[in-house]
């Protein structure tokens, strides 16, 4: 009775409402509206109830898991601060498509917080069963989502058993209606490819054979054009288990072997694609456990001249004085470079200067922060998965070639010297078997810590404001810290910066801008050559 006596004496035409308009990328359904579709149709029932709209609020996030909408929960907490009275929007579903942020609503109506919401889709009533039918809704949306999620996830998985495409095109396959499918003499290149990498043949030399015997992609686009395969393509298929038939996903694996009816065709067989992994593991250094000196930027920096990475480390000024400076030099022999060596303040004050005119980030940057975090998530768990298959089958095969090497050795006389030369490959096997199985602990680790927590709004835009202000008063390691969250590597000349690039998500972020330095060069952000060509 008392609910029904409230939504009487309630006077909506003084209550201050909140438009808000939501439509996801992954929203595949015409029936969603756009947004401006949905501000129109809520524009329009404001006017026909004479409602006042004081505020209107749209982002292109998916509801389906709290806490992912900066926008929404900035409305959120400025309901609770008293600025709006109700919300207005499309359908119950742009508000919520999970129970916590449902549930919340509906427990800020009974509290009285939000004291009315208005649909063009939904009639809502603030009583019992106004609420109940609000909650009903709230469930349906979810369970449209989650049906939805199943439905592409079981597409997806049914493709990929069949031997479906993954986001990247493999060499020596054609793609035929979503299907890969040997490509005639360039399967039959590529199979030759992991043959000569089995037999120890070098990246560069496997290159060679291939292109000698008219190895080439077409593009797809008008040009037409063929590319041939470089050295940095080589080395990633090497280590692309999607060869030997395993295609490895951010949140699923198929194995294309087991399925029956599967066309695929593997380029090289698991035992030998297993056997390539442990001949590149094998470069790989034991742990050191000595003490290594701090210095920032290492491994950062690269000479303009001879392309090579340069060394950081101090140098005493003067006989008398102990001040010590932080130079970057170029210790190859053949490089042209006339002056080995530059003052490393030389990066420092180009990083200062790019954060103070480079950022300026807006709230349109910070939608597409959030939609790159996702991409880069989904990213480096493939990539961390893939790692792990690898070096997992690695493992297996040491812990088999020590156990058969146990076992032979038995047959020979201790002191022996085929016992010695055992006894000598099993212990340092057994080294391998330690430092891959804490590879395989670090990997895993990384890959359940591989979600990164987004900053929130007022964060993101005060890091846009305030970077270069937060670098330059930070000590030494803090420096570092910060300039590899945001660049990849400088090149320098003798006197300046000729060269950098950036970090995702900022390097697609600031693709389309342009930063003045370098004494008047204008060059873009990420990807860059020679600056006097990127002008």
């Amino acid at each position: 009775m008392n609910s029904i006596l409230e939504e009487q004496e309630l006077d909506i035409k003084k209550l201050k409402y909140v438009l808000y308009a939501r439509k996801s990328t992954t929203d595949e359904s015409r029936q969603i509206r756009s947004i401006n579709d949905q501000i129109l149709d809520c524009r329009r029932l404001a006017s026909d109830l004479n409602i006042n709209i004081v505020e209107t609020i749209s982002e292109k996030q998916s509801a389906k898991k709290p806490g992912q909408r900066p926008l929404y929960n900035q409305m959120i907490k400025d309901i609770k601060k008293g600025l709006y009275d109700g919300i207005i929007s499309w359908n119950p579903d742009r508000l919520a498509r999970n129970m916590l942020e449902g549930g919340e609503i509906i427990n800020l109506i009974d509290e009285a917080i939000i004291k009315d919401l208005k649909f063009k889709t939904h009639y809502f009533t603030k009583d019992a069963n106004g609420k109940m039918l609000l909650g009903m809704a709230f469930v349906l949306s979810k369970q449209y989502s989650d049906d939805l999620s199943q439905k592409v996830t079981r597409g997806t998985r049914h493709k990929f058993s069949e031997g479906g495409r993954t986001h990247i095109p493999k060499h020596g396959y054609i793609n035929e209606n979503g299907i890969y499918k040997p490509d005639g003499k360039n399967f039959d290149l590529i199979c030759t490819a992991w043959q000569m990498r089995k037999e120890g043949d070098s990246i560069e030399e496997i290159k060679k054979y291939l292109d000698k015997n008219g190895y080439s992609r077409v593009l797809k686009n008008e040009s037409k054009k063929e590319i041939l395969i470089s050295k940095q393509r080589l080395s990633v298929m090497f280590h692309d288990s999607f060869y030997y038939g395993k295609i490895i996903q951010a949140n699923d694996t198929v194995d294309l072997r087991e399925n029956l009816t599967s066309i695929f065709k593997p380029a090289v067989s698991e035992e030998d694609f297993m056997a390539i992994q442990r001949f590149n593991l094998k470069k790989m250094k034991p742990n050191i456990n000595y003490k290594v000196s701090f210095f920032p930027l290492r491994g950062m920096v690269y000479c303009h001249y001879c392309g090579g990475r340069m060394v950081i480390a101090p140098t005493t000024s003067g006989s008398r004085k102990k001040t010590k400076y932080l130079y970057i030099r170029c210790d190859n022999p053949l490089c042209i470079r006339k002056n080995k060596s530059i003052r490393s303040k030389v990066i420092f004050n180009f990083v200062y200067e790019f954060l103070t005119t480079g950022l300026n980030f807006t709230e349109k940057d910070y939608e597409n922060y959030q939609d790159n975090l996702i991409k880069l998530s989904d990213a480096k768990k493939q990539k961390i998965k893939q790692e792990l298959n690898n070096i997992r089958g690695v493992l297996k095969q040491i812990k088999k070639d020590i156990k058969d090497r146990s076992l032979e050795i038995i047959n020979y006389k201790i002191g022996s010297t085929i016992w010695k030369i055992n006894s000598d490959e099993i212990e340092k096997m057994e080294a391998q078997e330690t430092q891959l199985t804490n590879n395989i602990s670090k990997l895993e680790n990384d890959l359940n810590n591989s979600e990164t927590d987004p900053l929130t709004i007022e964060q993101f835009l005060n890091l846009s404001k305030n970077a270069a202000v937060i670098v330059e008063s930070a000590d030494t390691r803090g420096k570092d810290i910060i300039c590899r969250e945001i660049f990849l590597n400088f090149t320098i000349d003798e006197k300046k910066v000729t060269n950098f690039t950036l970090k995702e998500p900022f390097a697609t972020m600031l693709k389309s801008r342009v930063v003045k330095f370098c004494r008047g060069y204008w060059i873009r952000t990420s990807n860059l050559t020679h600056p006097i060509r990127a002008r």
